[in-house]
């Protein structure tokens, strides 16, 4: 086995179910990045898909925070019975409660905002966050302690185009609703604010992550930020600590 094969022997979880296809979509994205290679090669990873995790913009707007706290304390503690090294929360929501996990738990976390404000930096250019109501009234970009490094690179919705857009991702994303229409909106989104790129502050937008990346109509690709892209290539290259670049995997239009 090469070195770089033993370094895929860490093994990596993946806490999903919030929705369940974008956590079903994300372990085939690490999978696509391995095509070719032999599949004892591959990534151990674990994923723990749990739909009945309570709505997590519900539970916060409605300050209910720690019945949430110990649902997911108690899924990571699942996932680390199980030997997992690192873990991937595939909800940007639920990053709220990183602060206030145990520390055992909490240093296990890939943090998706980390993912995102490294590669904000590295773009330097503006990107229009598209993401939850819960997410943004939690503040969990501004909160994150790089915020005032990519502030000016993060354009935020206006009240009404932010409670469209969290409609959206429950209406549609959520329920499996029609990509291409969904590709439709977002470019208009982004024409409204003026902004050639976006950020998937949601792990829902990870469904987008191939039609996004098609032209369409005599337009070219969507500019998107996806952690979950970030990350996957992370692990298919046994390197989830180090940087990568931000690609598709094999096969998918670019």
């Amino acid at each position: 086995m090469t070195a770089q094969a033993a370094a895929r022997r860490e093994r990596v979880g993946v806490l999903g179910g919030m929705g369940p296809l974008a956590s079903a979509e994300f372990l085939r994205t690490i999978y696509e990045h391995g095509e070719g290679e032999r599949e004892q090669e591959l990534p151990v990873v674990m994923l723990y898909s749990d739909p009945t995790f309570p709505d997590r913009s519900e539970s916060f707007l409605a300050g209910r925070p720690d019945a949430l706290l110990a649902r997911l304390t108690a899924a990571l503690g699942e996932l680390e019975a199980l030997g997992v090294d690192r873990v991937v929360i595939c909800c940007v929501t639920l990053h709220h409660l990183l602060p206030r996990l145990p520390a055992r738990l909490s240093g296990r976390v890939v943090s998706l905002v980390d993912v995102a404000c490294d590669e904000l930096e590295r773009r330097e250019r503006p990107h229009l966050l598209v993401c939850t109501a819960g997410t943004r009234a939690m503040r969990v970009f501004e909160s994150h302690p790089r915020w005032e490094r990519v502030r000016h690179l993060v354009r935020l919705p206006e009240a009404a185009d932010q409670q469209r857009v969290h409609d959206w991702i429950y209406g549609v994303l959520k329920r499996g609703g029609d990509r291409e229409a969904a590709v439709c909106f977002l470019r208009g989104l982004l024409a409204r604010y003026e902004v050639g790129a976006l950020l998937a502050g949601c792990t829902d937008l990870h469904l987008l992550v191939r039609s996004l990346a098609r032209p369409a109509d005599g337009l070219g690709p969507v500019d998107s930020l996806d952690p979950l892209v970030l990350i996957a290539g992370r692990i298919a290259s046994g390197a989830l600590h180090g940087p990568v670049e931000l690609s598709l995997p094999p096969g998918v239009p670019a």
